[in-house]
C-alpha cells in the first residue's frame, strides 16, 4: 500500500506549493543547474508510475529535457511498472535530453535489473552525480566505470 505524498514544487530558491494529492508519488520537483529533479518516495505501482511519466512529460512541455528521478525514498517498485518509464526515456532522448535516476535503494536495484531494465538507465547514488553526468556520454551499464 502507498504512503500518503506531498507534493511541492521548488524552482531554483522559490518554492510554490501545490495542494495536497494523497495518491501522487512525489514529494517535491526542483531544479538543479537546468536538470529537473522528481524526488520519488513510498511503493511505486502501475498508477503511480504513470503519474511519474505525466510529470515528466510536463516538464518536456516546459523545455526541461534532462530529468533526473531521485528513487533515495522508494521502498518497491512494481516490476510491471518499470516499462512506463521507457516511453518517457524514449520521448527524452528523442528531443535530445535524457532520464537518469538516482539514489537506488538495494531493492529497488534488483528489481530494476530482474526485468533488464538496468541496461536502459543509467544510475547514480546521488542526485548531485546524477546531475553532473549529464553532457557525458554513456555507453551502457559495461561501459560505466564502477
Amino acid at each position: 500500500m502507498s504512503k500518503p505524498y506531498h507534493l511541492e514544487r521548488h524552482e531554483g530558491s522559490c518554492a510554490a506549493p501545490f495542494s495536497a494529492r494523497p495518491a501522487r508519488p512525489f514529494d517535491q520537483r526542483t531544479q538543479v543547474s537546468g536538470v529537473a529533479v522528481v524526488h520519488v518516495s513510498g511503493d511505486i505501482d502501475f498508477r503511480e508510475m504513470v503519474e511519474i511519466k505525466q510529470e515528466i512529460g510536463r516538464f518536456l512541455m516546459a523545455d526541461k529535457k534532462n530529468v533526473v528521478l531521485n528513487l533515495a525514498q522508494v521502498d518497491h517498485v512494481n516490476y510491471l511498472s518499470i516499462g512506463v518509464l521507457i516511453g518517457s526515456l524514449k520521448i527524452l532522448r528523442g528531443a535530445g535530453g535524457d532520464l537518469k535516476l538516482a539514489g537506488m535503494q538495494p531493492q529497488v536495484k534488483i528489481i530494476f535489473q530482474a526485468v533488464g531494465m538496468d541496461q536502459f538507465f543509467e544510475d547514480y547514488a546521488t542526485v548531485e552525480e546524477a546531475v553532473e553526468s549529464f553532457g557525458e556520454e554513456w555507453m551502457g551499464m559495461e561501459e560505466r566505470p564502477q
